[in-house]
């Protein structure tokens, strides 16, 4: 079923984030959240991932079981890359995990230590690790931040690849990327949704 947001409410003091928004996420289908900087986009996602409560409305259909790439990649820096994505689904077995990682161009760093790892390295780890995490959901927040222009097309086909009747929910500043992945677009200005 889609996610359908009803009249979804949540300020911090005077400042008011989200005012009455209304929106739908298709299910099995890539959505980007756009809009400037400070229009709430990762506040929405944090509310829609249970980690931030809106003030009011109702948030309806949303799956159990989700992933995410958050602003900052959240990695063991002591573990390898490897290790890294195995710790988040121990079934997986250890040929696909190295699979993913040389899809998106880290075979050569596999078991290297994260934190030897360039930004965007590890961010393709971060991303990497989210998707094959066991989920219903996947919750991206500007996951190509980082990424040279070749990178990002060999991650976005990557993610085109892996993500097929998968809901995805993802924070981009570009629009160029949302077409790439061919994403509903729901902008948002002054606490709503916007056409």
């Amino acid at each position: 079923m889609d996610i359908i947001i009803k009249d979804l409410c949540k300020s911090y003091g005077e400042n008011t984030v989200l005012d009455s928004l209304n929106a739908v996420i298709g299910k099995g289908k890539i959505t980007c959240l756009m809009g400037p900087s400070g229009e709430g986009k990762t506040t929405l996602m944090n509310i829609l991932m249970g980690i931030e409560k809106a003030d009011s409305g109702a948030v309806e259909n949303m799956p159990q079981n989700k992933s995410a790439v958050f602003q900052e990649d959240r990695l063991c820096e002591s573990f390898s890359a490897f290790t890294n994505v195995k710790i988040a689904n121990d079934s997986l077995a250890d040929d696909t995990i190295i699979s993913h990682l040389e899809q998106v161009g880290l075979g050569d760093a596999v078991y290297q230590q994260v934190s030897t790892l360039s930004g965007g390295q590890k961010r393709r780890v971060a991303l990497v690790r989210a998707l094959l995490a066991e989920k219903d959901i996947l919750f991206l927040d500007e996951p190509f931040k980082g990424l040279d222009e070749d990178t990002k097309k060999i991650v976005t086909g990557y993610l085109l690849n892996n993500t097929a009747d998968t809901t995805v929910v993802m924070v981009t500043h570009d629009i160029d990327e949302a077409s790439a992945l061919g994403a509903d677009v729901l902008y948002l200005k002054d606490g709503k949704i916007t056409l």
